[in-house]
């Protein structure tokens, strides 16, 4: 890590409460690599809460930055308030019709922030209870449009200005035993998903327990599809705050079963180096030398893999070359996580057929 980089960090501990202050003024340079850094990871908003703390304490920064970051800063709040109005509109739609859902991650998971409007929102990630073609027999008659549909969600176009996707189940794997196991994790969670209807915001959303399991493999799911950033790991950094310890020995009970322990061990290692997690919180021990190849991962990749070089060229490829290139990109994990590795090309052959007699290509 560059100077810069460890600098950055300091400045994400601090909003965090985990640090007091930088160990040094940054110079200009420095600093605009740390703003490029918050913008890489998606967190501009909440290395704001640190730095106008600083900034009101004497620190310098360039007027021309300060303003740049303030200036993102506010629309990443107005941008949280029009999301959280629509997650209240789109419960209120599927409600009215019979169907129970809630909102995956995304504004649910910024509701564990101590600053909600700081975290950088994305789509709506909805799961609903329900046959697949029933719930798009009743967009299709209602007239939304329907765009990429697969096992796990379908893009639907309820809103012009946020992007939706509907899930009809919250995540999968690779490996079909591991995916059974999770499928059956999701079965008995899924009643107290739907059933945990928020007042402070108008929308349901899901628990503690369930996120515990859901966002790591969340983040696990990324790391071999996209690419995973910062912003995930802070979303799982505050469900670990808000979590109690007989939810996590349940947690690391289920992870276990999904083969996920080394995954869990490394990504505590990433969440002590860089946010400081006290050791009371660790979901298990931590692995060093799984969570710095983590580490690396998420410092190159940056949020959803958007920033990754190795794997840019594939938008403009035709299927099976984006599928090569994603087959060679994870040929690098087969040493960390070889199940998912070894069944991800079986289960991408079979997805694709699967698709094709949906209807869905």
């Amino acid at each position: 890590m560059t100077e810069a980089d460890i600098i950055f960090f300091e400045l994400i501990q601090i909003a965090l409460g985990n640090h007091k202050t930088l160990s040094r003024t940054p110079t200009e340079v420095e600093w605009k690599a740390i703003f490029a850094n918050a913008q890489k990871q998606a967190i501009v908003g909440l290395a704001f809460d640190a730095l106008e703390g600083l900034v009101n304490n004497g620190m310098q920064i360039s007027k021309a930055l300060l303003l740049e970051w303030i200036g993102i800063n506010e629309r990443i709040k107005q941008r949280n308030i029009l999301v959280n109005q629509r997650c209240k509109e789109l419960e209120k739609l599927f409600v009215d019709v019979g169907y129970k859902s809630c909102i995956l991650k995304g504004q649910g998971s910024a509701l564990y922030y101590q600053n909600p409007l700081c975290r950088q929102s994305g789509d709506i990630d909805v799961w609903i209870e329900g046959a697949r073609h029933d719930i798009l027999d009743y967009v299709k008659k209602k007239d939304y449009h329907i765009g990429h549909v697969d096992i796990k969600h379908s893009d639907i176009g309820f809103f012009e200005d946020v992007h939706v996707e509907v899930h009809f189940i919250p995540s999968w794997m690779y490996n079909p035993i591991k995916n059974r196991k999770l499928q059956n994790f999701f079965s008995m969670q899924k009643m107290a998903q739907f059933g945990n209807y928020d007042e402070s915001v108008g929308f349901t959303h899901t628990t503690v327990q369930f996120d515990l399991v859901f966002s790591l493999v969340h983040i696990y799911r990324h790391l071999f599809d996209e690419g995973i950033g910062l912003r995930q790991l802070l979303d799982y950094y505050h469900i670990l705050l808000h979590s109690e310890k007989q939810q996590r020995v349940e947690a690391i009970m289920v992870l276990k079963g999904l083969g996920m322990k080394s995954f869990t061990e490394g990504l505590m290692w990433v969440l002590k180096e860089c946010f400081a997690l006290k050791e009371r919180f660790y979901l298990c021990d931590i692995n060093e030398h799984h969570g710095s190849f983590l580490l690396s991962e998420i410092l190159i990749a940056g949020n959803f893999g958007h920033y990754d070089s190795r794997i840019k060229h594939q938008e403009s490829c035709n299927r099976f070359a984006k599928g090569l290139v994603g087959l060679k990109r994870n040929i690098r994990f087969l040493r960390y996580y070889p199940s998912e590795v070894l069944w991800s090309p079986i289960w991408k052959l079979w997805h694709w057929c699967w698709r094709k007699k949906m209807g869905f290509l």
